[in-house]
């Protein structure tokens, strides 16, 4: 785990980014109890957005399956509302050129080269409170380091979520996260004359889940 001269450092970094917030305060918890992603049948098929203080996770398998389009939604969505996303991006894949310089402004963008890196980060930031929104992305990470990640990891990141107050998004090639409290699957199939389209003229496709806060097996269309 990073020493405490790294923590430190992090914490520096966070205060000069968020110069009102107050680390290792909670906030007023008088939000309600779900994060809009700004993908409106992706929100109303999870009862407003991602679950708070929980897991939610994004299967998107192959190429083309709107991973990034996502990503973007919910970054431009958060930045219209006025707070912070905060990505981790575990292959340094963010394409930045996608993005308007409003949206950036509110990002807190960690570039990982690895697994083990994203994951070691994504602990360390879910201990302070100002963490509203973290978006994990391991959908380009490879499969080898991918299979190494052991069903403790997520326990461990779910009780800091639950003591700490954060949300987390979790992007990946294929089923990983155990208990998660939602699932998004992709239908989506995106090709390279999607890449001049608006993103709202976009086929964004996806099936969702809600594992924990409804009765087990229910599934929705997006």
């Amino acid at each position: 785990m990073p020493n405490d001269a790294k923590i430190i450092e992090l914490r520096q970094w966070l205060a000069e980014r968020l110069p009102r917030a107050r680390l290792g305060a909670a906030p007023p918890r008088t939000a309600p109890d779900t994060v809009p992603t700004g993908l409106g049948p992706v929100d109303d098929t999870l009862g407003g957005g991602l679950p708070k203080g929980a897991f939610t996770e994004l299967v998107a398998p192959g190429e083309g399956s709107g991973s990034a389009q996502f990503i973007h939604a919910l970054l431009r969505h958060t930045a219209a509302a006025g707070r912070f996303l905060t990505l981790v991006d575990g292959a340094d894949s963010l394409d930045v050129d996608a993005l308007e310089p409003e949206a950036l402004a509110h990002l807190l963008w960690i570039r990982c080269r690895s697994t083990a890196e994203a994951l070691q980060t994504t602990d360390l930031l879910l201990r302070d409170r100002n963490i509203g929104l973290l978006v994990l992305d391991l959908k380009l990470n490879p499969a080898h380091e991918l299979r190494r990640v052991q069903g403790t990891v997520w326990y461990r990141l779910g009780r800091l979520m639950e003591q700490q107050g954060g949300t987390v998004l979790v992007v990946t090639p294929q089923p990983l996260v155990s208990g998660a409290a939602a699932r998004i699957v992709s239908r989506t199939r995106l090709d390279h004359r999607d890449l001049e389209r608006r993103p709202d003229a976009l086929d964004l496709r996806f099936e969702t889940e809600r594992r924990r806060f409804l009765e087990a097996g229910v599934r929705h269309s997006a």
